[in-house]
């Protein structure tokens, strides 16, 4: 008498794993539809998705943010930013200071943003509010907030050029 032929097979892509076990035919058909399923839909995603690599942001950011024992430094000078910008400016040097180890933590409050402008409480409180609108700026607590990816993304475009040319 003859046992009958099992296969086990394990699938892994990227974050998802299966393990499908049965016959020769039953586990190749159920191969053959996870991968026609799984594959297009992570390769769409994959496309969409926006990530910031933020060692190659770093290195586009050299000359004008720098890393110092007592923490980061802007050194362009930023009077031709717009008030947004300047908001943006601030808090993308926060979120360097945090991804370098220079502080514990990437958000500023609204005091230390009108502290570091040198705009008006009233200014800053519209962009904030703009820029959160936006999807560019997330509020975290009463009066923090901290760049979002997308912030992050819309300033290495616009921004950053503006302050290294």
């Amino acid at each position: 008498m003859t046992e009958p032929k099992e296969v086990e097979a394990t699938i892994r892509y990227r974050d998802v794993e299966k393990t499908i076990k049965g016959s020769p035919d039953e586990v190749f058909r159920a191969v053959f539809q996870f991968l026609s399923e799984t594959i297009p839909a992570f390769d769409i995603v994959s496309r969409i998705t926006l990530t910031v690599n933020f060692a190659d942001f770093l290195k586009e950011a050299a000359g004008v943010f720098a890393v110092t024992p007592e923490g980061v430094v802007v050194l362009t000078p930023p009077e031709a930013l717009t008030d947004r910008e300047l908001v943006m400016l601030y808090l993308v040097r926060a979120k360097v200071a945090f991804e370098t180890g220079r502080s514990d933590k990437e958000t500023l409050l609204a005091s230390d943003l009108i502290s570091f402008t040198g705009k008006g409480s009233g200014t800053v409180a519209g962009r904030l509010s703009e820029l959160s609108a936006e999807g560019l700026v997330e509020r975290i607590g009463k009066g923090e907030y901290r760049v979002t990816t997308f912030g992050l993304h819309r300033f290495r475009r616009d921004v950053l050029p503006k302050l290294k040319g």
